[in-house]
């Protein structure tokens, strides 16, 4: 059974570098620092989704030749989590027309039927643009040969989506993004998942985010066979940073694909 995931993007709502500000040279040569906001692809023998469309989604989606997508996925809809939509316009094109499965939860559909609301109230849908088919969950789901367990994690004000695949009854992985914390009833559902990819905004405290320290604490508790961070602010120079991580945990970088066998 096959299943790999890429991380799309690996950085926080301004992307590295933001706007305005001055690097090292060192910092800006490594390409591990350069992070779009964060979204995954997800792919196995039936099927292929990503989680999230960014802003730079068409750029990612071009950069790592993604040429199919059977669905997308979403954890909630801040801006940088969904802003790439409409360039899913061309996936219905290569879908012959269809419109292309959405799936959320009811309140991140609310909010993306307001924002792109010429897509999701529109009748009839023009060839050529974006024509979504939403699936709103309330509990597991199936895509392929994935099930598909939806969990509710704080974000400061707003409750964010969190995912965990199952393939073949094995907990695969655990999509663990913008959150203040891993609450015990996930970290009980996720535990020993294969791979688990955590939210570690910054070394500092955040009021919506998990920092460093928060983030390796849930690592523990969850005990995944690998780690992995993303949502990633300038406060990690990839190189220098990684060294100072326990093994079996990294920090994520756009372009870095995962294979979990």
């Amino acid at each position: 059974m096959s299943f790999f995931l890429v991380f799309l993007g690996s950085g926080t709502s301004q992307g590295v570098p933001i706007i305005g500000k001055e690097y090292p040279p060192a910092f800006l040569a490594n390409p591990k620092n350069h992070r779009t906001r964060p979204s995954i692809y997800v792919a196995t023998e039936q099927v292929k989704f990503v989680v999230d469309t960014t802003p730079e989604f068409r750029i990612q989606i071009l950069r790592e030749n993604i040429r199919w997508l059977d669905a997308v996925l979403f954890t909630h809809a801040h801006a940088d989590h969904i802003m790439g939509l409409d360039d899913c316009r061309r996936f219905c094109d290569l879908l012959g027309g269809k419109p292309l499965p959405v799936y959320a939860s009811e309140a991140t559909m609310d909010n993306l039927r307001r924002v792109f609301n010429y897509a999701f109230l529109s009748k009839v849908i023009p060839k050529g643009y974006f024509a979504p088919e939403p699936h709103v969950f309330d509990g597991p789901f199936v895509l392929g040969d994935l099930e598909i367990t939806p969990m509710d994690l704080p974000h400061g004000p707003v409750t964010t989506t969190g995912f965990l695949f199952r393939q073949g009854g094995k907990k695969r992985l655990a999509y663990l993004s913008d959150c203040k914390e891993v609450p015990p009833p996930v970290i009980e559902q996720v535990q020993g998942v294969e791979v688990a990819v955590l939210d570690a905004l910054r070394r500092d405290p955040h009021p919506s985010h998990m920092c460093l320290d928060e983030a390796l604490t849930a690592a523990r508790r969850i005990g995944a066979e690998r780690t992995y961070f993303t949502h990633l602010t300038h406060d990690f120079d990839h190189d220098l940073a990684q060294a100072e991580l326990p093994p079996r945990v990294e920090f994520a970088f756009d372009g870095l694909r995962v294979d979990i066998v």
